[in-house]
């Protein structure tokens, strides 16, 4: 599991859980004591901050972190902007590193600054057993290669995975019909997930449905639970948390299911040339294997769990927000609708073409804009390993934690005008600006800033080149002053257009595209290398809802408010949204 992936998940699932849990009966008031009484303990004999960064705190109690890091973190990077800055959150004290000075790090080695140290941690690997351990340069390397080259060829299977479960789940709508679409869109994109994670023999299975997703949400509540307890307590605390135990059981029913299927897959492997094998994760993950290993049931089923631990959830919840923007934003239905028809319905087998998807660009701005204001409060988790010294004279010591504010940056006005406006073709017109030649202040959908145009260095298939030119010393000073220059966002009007300026950053207002100032994936070589398929799935299910069904809210209903749960905000579970079915000749 990469770091962003974890760090998304991580509340949501969580409070997901916490909320199916709590219609539990029986042991209702045996948890509520208990809870009272750690969540007392944790409130009132919190050890006192202990820090040796050069940077000021922002102060704030834990209890309003769990409660308002969203609001917390928005207000903190008002005050602090560009500056590093400190704050007490629910898992310790977390330094804060502006998009201005998150280029020298994101580069930067795993001996340095490790994102799979600051992740074991925060998901309690040791625990909880999320962690892909040696396997994750496997896992990553997959994500990337394999997956991201067959998604053209997924596009038809996916469609049809989606309209399956849309006869089978989704209500007629011949008239207007309320449906809580957040429920369904878990279940829809666990079928997807499966067809291209399992094969079809598993995913359609309700059993793999249920333990797929609800592994994520039972590992995270065990991770909220055992953060109750301070960390000398939780050798002995573990065996209070419940959660624990279902982990291991999931672990063995989700074995049960693929040992079978991985059995026969490497009995018919003499007889299976390339072109035969089956198409899916499973396969590839076995092939990447070493013969040894090709028959380690349980590191597989590992890998194939952490997968969807890692996509069901985060694909869903942004799904369900796009839904809700469209159901608040009628004029960017008919827009994305006609761009869907031209792209899906002007010739047949287009669901076949290679280029279909890419042909969503005003599409591909809506998800992105939807993910901008609906994203996570933070990213870029890291841990210091080796003492860093920034541009800025901030000394950051080993063992400090890092983080981004992500909450902050994605309504900062220097880097998206008119931040708090939800502009579905924000990224669509700065993507039509990028291509013209000569461009003009006209020209432009926003008032025209180099920030807005020059944060985001970091396009969809690039890393950053510092990582090949980095000292891995006992103390580290990655001052590089065109990362500086180009991180920190300038007040000059003009905007600068050259054609190695395009060239250098095509591709950097797409969707799955990373940068200083655009970390929804992460960023660096440990942003979400699924981001790929997790666009595909997005679109190919927005495009089809569009093409069959009318969206809206009730008259006088405001967009669903979301849930804030630490690090994290979902969208509501339980909100309805008005569908339907379109009339057409």
């Amino acid at each position: 599991m990469d770091a962003m992936q974890a760090q998304n998940l991580n509340a949501t699932g969580a409070t997901v859980g916490l909320t199916q849990q709590t219609q539990t009966s029986g042991r209702i008031i045996y948890y509520a004591t208990i809870g009272a009484v750690l969540l007392c303990a944790w409130i009132f004999f919190t050890p006192k901050r202990k820090s040796d960064v050069s940077a000021p705190f922002y102060e704030v109690s834990r209890m309003k972190w769990m409660l308002n890091a969203d609001t917390l973190i928005r207000d903190s990077y008002n005050k602090f902007r560009d500056t590093v800055y400190q704050i007490n959150s629910t898992e310790g004290v977390r330094t804060i590193i502006p998009p201005a000075l998150v280029g020298e790090l994101k580069g930067l080695p795993e001996e340095v600054l490790s994102a799979k140290t600051a992740v074991s941690e925060a998901m309690l690997s040791d625990y909880t057993q999320l962690s892909a351990d040696a396997h994750s340069d496997i896992l990553t390397f997959l994500l990337k290669t394999k997956a991201t080259q067959n998604l053209q060829r997924m596009t038809s299977v996916l469609k049809e995975e989606l309209q399956f479960i849309l006869a089978s789940e989704f209500p007629a709508c011949d008239d207007w019909t309320p449906f809580k679409i957040q429920p369904f869109m878990i279940r829809a994109v666990s079928r997807l997930s499966g067809r291209a994670f399992v094969g079809s023999a598993l995913s359609r299975s309700e059993e793999w449905m249920d333990v797929s997703v609800n592994f994520a949400i039972t590992a995270f509540i065990a991770v909220t639970k055992l953060q109750f307890f301070p960390p000398w307590m939780r050798p002995a605390a573990q065996y209070l948390v419940s959660e624990l135990r279902t982990i291991k059981k999931d672990l063995a029913k989700a074995q049960a299911m693929l040992e079978p299927l991985i059995e026969e897959r490497l009995a018919d492997a003499e007889n299976m040339q390339g072109a035969d094998k089956p198409d899916d994760f499973m396969q590839w993950f076995s092939d990447a294997l070493p013969e040894e290993e090709k028959r380690d049931f349980f590191i597989q089923t590992k890998m194939q769990l952490l997968l969807s631990a890692s996509s069901i959830h985060t694909t869903s919840n942004l799904s369900t927000d796009c839904i809700y923007d469209l159901a608040v934003h009628q004029e960017m239905q008919e827009i994305l609708r006609e761009e869907a028809i031209e792209v899906f319905e002007s010739e047949q087998g287009a669901w076949e073409r290679k280029d279909s998807i890419a042909k969503l660009k005003k599409m591909d701005s809506f998800i992105k804009e939807s993910q901008r204001l609906s994203g996570n409060v933070t990213s870029f988790i890291r841990k210091v390993m080796k003492p860093i010294d920034l541009s800025d004279g901030t000394h950051l010591p080993s063992g400090t934690n890092v983080l981004t504010p992500l909450a902050g940056m994605s309504l900062d006005e220097r880097y998206f005008p008119d931040p708090e406006v939800f502009d579905g073709l924000r990224f669509w017109k700065l993507r039509q600006l990028q291509q013209s030649p000569t461009p003009t202040r006209s020209s432009s959908p926003t008032p025209s800033r180099p920030s807005a145009l020059s944060i985001d260095s970091t396009s969809s298939f690039s890393s950053t080149s510092s990582e090949s030119s980095t000292s891995t010393t006992d103390s580290i000073s990655s001052v590089s002053s065109a990362s500086s220059a180009s991180t920190t966002p300038s007040s000059s009007p003009s905007v600068r257009s050259t054609s190695s300026t395009n060239s250098n950053s095509r591709g950097k207002y797409q969707f799955t595209s990373i940068g200083n100032a655009n970390q929804n994936f992460g960023l660096g070589k440990h942003a979400c290398p699924g981001r790929f398929f997790a666009a595909q799935e997005i679109k190919i299910i927005l495009a089809h809802l569009l093409l069959n069904y009318e969206i809206k809210l009730r008259d006088g209903e405001d967009r669903p408010k979301p849930m804030v749960f630490m690090m994290t905000k979902s969208p509501s579970q339980t909100a309805e949204v008005l569908f339907r079915r379109r009339q057409t000749s």
